[in-house]
């Protein structure tokens, strides 16, 4: 069985906060814990509306990427990219082949989805026109920043899940059990595919990529209480095993975010965090007062990991980690109803948006306030009661998926907080179905 994440971030998400919310993949939901008693017309599935998207938006000028390499004992580097295109940018709600895509303009502002034409549906219902969800035919799509698609690749059932998008922008990471699939997305064909050894009664974690290009492949094992972080080579070789064990914060307990460069991974632990080295060596041991289970979501700042830490009371919240050693900044105060769990946070302007467990297993946008709680955002093109998650940001605005809570993908959307306006892109009123999951285009610094 695997346990891979919706969203890089979701891809490190799914790991969040073992002691609380262990999973939110499609591939092996766990129940939410709760503390605090929901009603069932919380749960309620809405009926999803077909309203043609607003006015488009845009993305930003694509970034400098490093080129150093991500692991010690990395394969060859991957082949240079694609001629550049004298294809233009496709317009709002405008579909081409993968050869229409314009490689050299894409970059930030840009979206990875995997689509299927199945409705999202919500636990245990059924929607009229749907296929049973492992015999789902879904396709991959990129996505411009102004809205138009682009088909990649049609992927077979039963449905995988996407992972990562490499460092070079160039290839798609997949999990399907223990399963790991790459696709090339300069050709739609899968290059790499190869198994994880499983344990008996065990689980098999697709962490990511490694950084900065991709050039290898992270992942967790978990036997019993025991958790390991390896690396595998795009072939399927093991290059190294990382410590599961550490002096000062305790055992590994899933969730890691590696630095820019890809020379540094930090861990999550059950008292804070922890930085190894590519060789397994290990450095910075990182405690976060009172907590009970940690989980590294990404860089926050120039090295300061956001971590997501459970407490004693199971609540975990967000903590700004500098893995120089120098103590830890709570980023929000214990959460307070609505809020059950902080999970990752963006910054957009002036404003930070947390992504906050709900009710019922929702998770929602919220707006952090001044003495560090939170209050919850109405994002325009969501239906009441759906779940939103955070891709990341473009150009002062958050890419975000909405999904039924605890049940199937609906739409990708970008939300402009200042104009408070959203752009679907894809999903019901753009094409239908459901977005299974999405991704930003990779940032290196998180």
């Amino acid at each position: 069985m695997v346990r891979t994440p919706t969203d890089k971030k979701e891809p490190k998400r799914a790991l969040s906060i073992k002691n609380n919310l262990r999973d939110r993949m499609p591939l092996a939901l766990a129940a939410v814990a709760m503390v605090a008693t929901v009603s069932l017309a919380a749960c309620s599935t809405p009926t999803h509306s077909t309203t043609a998207p607003p006015a488009t938006a845009s993305g930003t000028p694509a970034a400098g990427t490093p080129t150093t390499a991500g692991s010690t004992t990395a394969p060859a580097s991957p082949p240079p990219s694609p001629s550049p295109s004298p294809v233009a940018v496709l317009a709002a709600g405008q579909s081409g082949p993968l050869s229409a895509v314009p490689w050299p303009e894409v970059g930030p502002g840009w979206l990875l989805a995997d689509w299927g034409p199945n409705a999202g549906a919500g636990p245990g219902q059924t929607i009229s026109g749907n296929v049973p969800a492992n015999q789902e035919t879904t396709t991959l799509f990129l996505v411009d920043p102004q809205g138009g698609r682009y088909q990649v690749a049609t992927l077979p059932p039963p449905p995988s899940t996407l992972v990562d998008w490499s460092g070079d922008g160039r290839r798609a990471l997949f999990a399907d059990s223990n399963k790991v699939i790459e696709v090339d997305l300069t050709t739609g064909t899968t290059d790499a595919q190869f198994s994880i050894p499983e344990p008996a009664n065990g689980l098999v974690i697709v962490d990511s990529y490694t950084r900065p290009s991709g050039l290898a492949v992270l992942a967790t094992t978990e036997a019993g209480p025991t958790e390991t972080l390896q690396r595998y080579s795009l072939t399927g070789s093991l290059q190294q095993t990382y410590p599961s064990t550490f002096t000062t914060v305790g055992n590994y307990t899933g969730g890691v975010v590696e630095s820019p460069d890809g020379t540094q991974i930090v861990m999550g632990a059950a008292r804070g965090l922890a930085v190894v080295g590519n060789s397994g060596s290990v450095g910075a041991q990182l405690t976060v007062a009172g907590a009970t289970g940690c989980t590294p979501e990404r860089w926050w700042a120039s090295g300061v990991v956001l971590a997501s830490c459970s407490t004693a009371t199971g609540t975990p919240r967000l903590w700004e980690v500098p893995i120089s050693g120098t103590a830890p900044t709570a980023l929000t105060a214990t959460p307070v109803a609505p809020d059950y769990g902080d999970m990752n946070a963006w910054q957009v302007g002036s404003s930070v948006y947390v992504e906050a467990e709900g009710g019922c297993g929702s998770v929602y946008v919220a707006r952090l306030q001044p003495n560090g709680t939170t209050a919850p955002v109405t994002i325009p093109d969501v239906e009441q009661g759906d779940s939103q998650f955070i891709l990341g940001t473009a150009n002062g605005q958050l890419a975000l998926r909405a999904t039924v809570s605890c049940g199937g993908g609906v739409s990708a959307l970008w939300f402009n907080p200042s104009a408070n306006t959203s752009t679907v892109v894809l999903g019901p009123g753009v094409n239908g179905g459901g977005v299974m999951s999405a991704l930003t285009y990779p940032n290196p610094e998180g």
